[in-house]
């Protein structure tokens, strides 16, 4: 028990709904391993000490492999929920990295979202009237 006691639980696992921004192209290692940059936005709100917090930032993320394969066809603005884990960008750098291990696209980005709305109200014209 007192080994478990002074180590941390080895816990290091990122859930993220993001906007992909910017990506490299697609590159490989010397060995031979996919690998491609992006950077991305998160936006979403959050309770705090029972205070409603708004989160918007931007953050730089790294896929390896298969997912690299994958992400280099999503367009640019597209929404997806990322999983992962965090690193440091080096051995000897203090700047984390989101490393992509998973991702889906999001079902509904906000010109779907518009497109189901109108679907929805199919009487209603876009001035908020009736036909």
């Amino acid at each position: 028990m007192a080994a478990q006691a002074t180590h941390l639980g080895g816990v290091n696992r990122v859930l993220l709904n993001a906007t992909l921004l910017e990506r490299t192209a697609l590159r490989y290692t010397p060995a031979g391993v996919p690998v491609i940059e992006m950077h991305l936005e998160h936006r979403s709100e959050a309770l705090e000490a029972g205070v409603g917090r708004k989160l918007e930032f931007p953050f730089a993320a790294i896929a390896l492999g298969g997912t690299a394969k994958e992400l280099a066809t999503e367009s640019l603005g597209s929404e997806l929920a990322l999983s992962g884990f965090l690193a440091p960008r080096s051995r000897r750098s203090t700047r984390l990295l989101v490393h992509v291990v998973e991702f889906s696209r999001l079902a509904q980005d906000k010109q779907a979202g518009a497109m189901q709305n109108n679907l929805r109200n199919p009487t209603e014209c876009d001035d908020g009237n009736s036909p």
